[in-house]
């Protein structure tokens, strides 16, 4: 069997800045709660609404708003250090064993509640008729430019960046790149079964830009705060 589109909302249990932080409530329902309803609302009826989680509280609750989870995360996938390709090609495995397939993959993190239904609509189309992305990033301007920033080697400021412009770290803002921070609204990738999907961004990544409110990523109770306030305003989901 063939799907169109696996929507995954990757929920492990643990969290270091905030405890059981992807079931804390965000205008009196839990963080999940605002993925699953946003997944729902995209105009694809070939989809399939999973829930890559370790945790048996995170299921019952992902189920109760209508996802699925057919199985649990492994632990070994499930720390502060795995990658989300780890829990990509974990599920496009399991669903393979049964036989089921995609086309797409849209990853929908809980930490990113604040969105709007018409946006991830058009970035859906958009992915999808451009035939030559092997994925799709939600991004923002960037609040600085990188190439002004520094890492320091053996007591000495090497510029992150790589640019062909004599000193641009020293050169006027106006004429450097423009540049984009990427934020965890959403994740669209296209699936290749021939081979080993290796990163969920590939090689052609085009984009969709976001701004304000939905670039809002909850990391800590500050940004908790902002996210009541904010998806209460009209065109966000909730």
């Amino acid at each position: 069997m063939r799907y169109n589109l696996l929507i995954i909302i990757p929920a492990r249990k643990d969290s270091k800045a905030i405890k059981g932080k992807n079931l804390i409530k965000i205008n009196k329902k839990p963080l999940i709660f605002y993925s699953i309803k946003a997944a729902k609302l995209i105009k694809e009826k070939s989809k399939i609404i999973f829930c890559s989680t370790d945790s048996k509280k995170i299921k019952n609750a992902a189920l109760n708003f209508g996802a699925e989870v057919p199985f649990l995360r492994p632990k070994n996938i499930s720390t502060s250090l795995s990658t989300d390709i780890m829990f990509v090609n974990h599920a496009l495995q399991k669903y393979s064993e049964k036989d089921i397939k995609f086309k797409y993959v849209l990853i929908l993190r809980p930490t990113s509640p604040i969105r709007k239904k018409k946006s991830l609509n058009n970035a859906y189309n958009k992915f999808k008729s451009c035939k030559f992305a092997s994925s799709m990033r939600a991004v923002t301007p960037s609040p600085s430019n990188p190439y002004k920033t520094w890492i320091l080697r053996k007591n000495l400021l090497k510029p992150v960046a790589n640019l062909k412009l004599k000193e641009f770290y020293n050169a006027p803002r106006q004429i450097l790149p423009k540049t984009f921070w990427q934020v965890g609204n959403f994740d669209f990738l296209r699936i290749n079964y021939k081979n080993n999907l290796k990163s969920v961004s590939g090689k052609k990544i085009i984009t969709h830009i976001v701004y304000g409110h939905e670039t809002i990523d909850i990391d800590n109770l500050d940004d908790v705060k902002k996210a009541n306030m904010a998806i209460t305003k009209k065109d966000f989901i909730k």
